[in-house]
């Protein structure tokens, strides 16, 4: 399966290749990633990032923006046979359980950057002045390598932070230090940083139909579910996504 670029929440800005191949994952697929997946976080969103890497080498150039959101086109096309997922949550107020059919085109949505805003940006962190990038995966993986070898962070969050600052090889030191003791408004400088270039997925909307039987528009109770936390058994989502019918399976 071919994505083009240009539906990827980067717009496919700068890229040297019209489109990224992923395929879903097939039974013996799914086996093999539910044995061999890490539990940690960061060695999971590797495990992720190399499965990716296996069918399209370009990957590694793709933005990281782009990459989260792979990350999770794959999983949904290897449940869903037409781009729809099954979506259960209880109300935060009743405790109802709610399900609701999203669609990717409907109701998964991202924020696609402002190209203007893909050249980076000078900032000041804690008295410092660097320059900003938009991190690639290869730009990512060079500073977690760089991190992990000296085992001096551990956050997946903060670490693809690190990433959109500076020169990571030539300013690491420098670059780790001011963004750990940041304070006050470096504190807000890095979120949103984060949100700029990372959160461009947004969260699913669902709202309670009981509580909301007799409230107006504004009383509404709606709850937020994060795309990223859809998928996370395989053979559930599978049976409950693509369910069979008695042609399937005929008896003798």
């Amino acid at each position: 399966m071919e994505i083009l670029v240009s539906q990827l929440p980067s717009g496919g800005y700068g890229y040297d290749f019209p489109s990224i191949s992923i395929k879903p994952m097939s039974f013996l697929d799914m086996v093999k990633y539910m044995e061999s997946v890490p539990e940690g976080k960061i060695e999971k969103y590797i495990y992720d990032i190399k499965l990716l890497i296996a069918e399209d080498s370009n990957i590694n150039n793709c933005y990281v923006m782009d990459l989260d959101f792979l990350i999770f086109y794959k999983k949904l096309i290897s449940v869903s046979s037409d781009m729809t997922y099954n979506l259960t949550v209880n109300c935060s107020n009743c405790g109802k359980s709610i399900r609701k059919r999203i669609s990717l085109d409907k109701d998964i949505q991202f924020n696609q950057i402002d190209p203007n805003l893909m050249n980076g940006a000078r900032i000041e962190l804690c008295g410092n002045e660097y320059d900003t990038k938009v991190p690639t995966v290869k730009d990512f993986l060079e500073v977690l390598g760089t991190v992990q070898r000296y085992k001096s962070v551990n956050d997946l969050d903060i670490i693809k932070t690190m990433s959109i600052i500076g020169d990571f090889s030539t300013q690491g030191n420098a670059i780790q230090k001011d963004v750990l003791n940041a304070t006050h408004e470096d504190i807000t400088l890095l979120i949103a940083l984060k949100e700029l270039y990372f959160d461009r997925l947004d969260p699913i909307k669902v709202s309670c139909p009981s509580c909301n039987k007799e409230g107006n528009t504004e009383e509404r109770r709606v709850m937020t579910v994060s795309v990223n936390s859809l998928i996370v058994d395989f053979f559930r989502d599978i049976c409950d996504n693509c369910p069979i019918n008695g042609s399937k399976i005929l008896f003798k």
